[in-house]
C-alpha cells in the first residue's frame, strides 16, 4: 500500500509540474522513481529530502530532464551545464530516465545530448535546437536561475566579463575601485536595480586584483567575498583571481 500510494503521488505531481496551472509546484525527488512518461525540460521546485519524520527538509529550484526508453541499460545527460563530461541520470519503474539540474546564479543557454548506451541523440521531446557545426543538432533548455538574494559578490558572466555586486538598497552612490581602474572612485560606477542590488559588468584579463565599493563615500570591501587582503593603507579589501 506505501508503495501504491507513493505511486499515485508521483503521478499526481508529474502532471501538476507538466501543466501550465501547476508549474512550479514542489515535486518530490523520491517520486520520480515511479515517474510513467517523459517530457521537455521543466524548471521545478525539487524537494530533496524530507520524506521521513524527523529528517529536515530541502528544497532546491532548478531543471528537471525526462527521457523514456524502457530497452536503454545506460542513459546519460551530457551539455554545457558540465563542460560536456557525462552525468549518470536515473531511472524509474516505467523506463523514465531522469536528471535534476539544480538552478546556477548565471543565466546562460543550456545546450545538451543524452547518451543512451552510448550514442549520443538530441532531447526528442525538445523541439528547441541549435546547429552543433558537426552536421548534427543539440538541444536547447532556458537556465533554471537561483535567485540572487541579499549575500550577493562578485561573480563571471561569460568569458572575462566579471559582474560585481553589492545589496545595499537604502545607499544613493555606490563605485568600484581596486588595482584594475588605479583605486579611481569616478571610473566604474555602479547601477541600482529595483531588487536594491548594485551592479557593474567589468571585463578583466587574468590575474589577480584587490578591490573595494564607495558607498555614499564610505569604503568597504565586499563582505561576502571570502577571499581577503590589505590595500595600501593596510586596511582590509577583497580579492579577486581571474583564471
Amino acid at each position: 500500500m506505501k508503495y501504491k500510494a507513493l505511486a499515485v503521488m508521483a503521478s499526481i505531481m508529474f502532471l501538476a509540474f507538466n501543466s501550465d496551472e501547476g508549474a512550479g509546484r514542489p515535486v518530490y525527488y523520491s517520486s520520480l522513481k515511479f515517474l510513467k512518461s517523459a517530457d521537455g525540460p521543466r524548471q521545478v521546485s525539487m524537494i530533496l529530502s524530507g520524506r521521513v519524520k524527523g529528517q529536515s527538509t530541502l528544497d532546491a529550484f532548478g531543471t528537471l530532464f525526462t527521457y523514456r526508453n524502457r530497452g536503454a541499460r545506460s542513459v546519460r545527460i551530457t551539455g554545457s551545464f558540465s563542460r560536456w563530461k557525462p552525468a549518470r541520470m536515473e531511472r524509474s519503474d516505467n523506463g523514465v530516465w531522469y536528471y535534476f539540474l539544480p538552478a546556477r546564479e548565471n543565466g546562460r543557454e543550456i545546450t545538451y545530448k543524452y547518451v543512451v548506451d552510448g550514442i549520443l541523440i538530441r532531447d526528442p521531446l525538445n523541439p528547441d535546437r541549435v546547429d552543433d557545426r558537426m552536421g548534427s543538432y543539440l538541444s536547447v533548455a532556458e537556465p533554471a536561475v537561483k535567485p540572487e538574494g541579499k549575500h550577493v559578490s562578485w561573480r563571471t558572466v561569460g568569458g572575462n566579463m566579471v559582474e560585481f555586486r553589492l545589496y545595499r538598497p537604502e545607499a544613493t552612490f555606490v563605485s568600484l575601485v581596486g588595482d584594475f581602474n588605479h583605486w579611481n572612485p569616478e571610473d566604474d560606477l555602479l547601477a541600482k536595480g529595483p531588487n536594491g542590488i548594485w551592479r557593474l559588468k567589468k571585463k578583466l584579463f587574468r590575474g589577480v586584483y584587490r578591490y573595494k565599493f564607495i558607498v555614499d563615500g564610505e569604503w568597504t570591501p565586499d563582505v561576502y567575498n571570502r577571499r581577503s587582503a590589505s590595500d595600501d593603507t593596510g586596511e582590509v579589501c577583497s580579492l579577486i583571481e581571474i583564471k
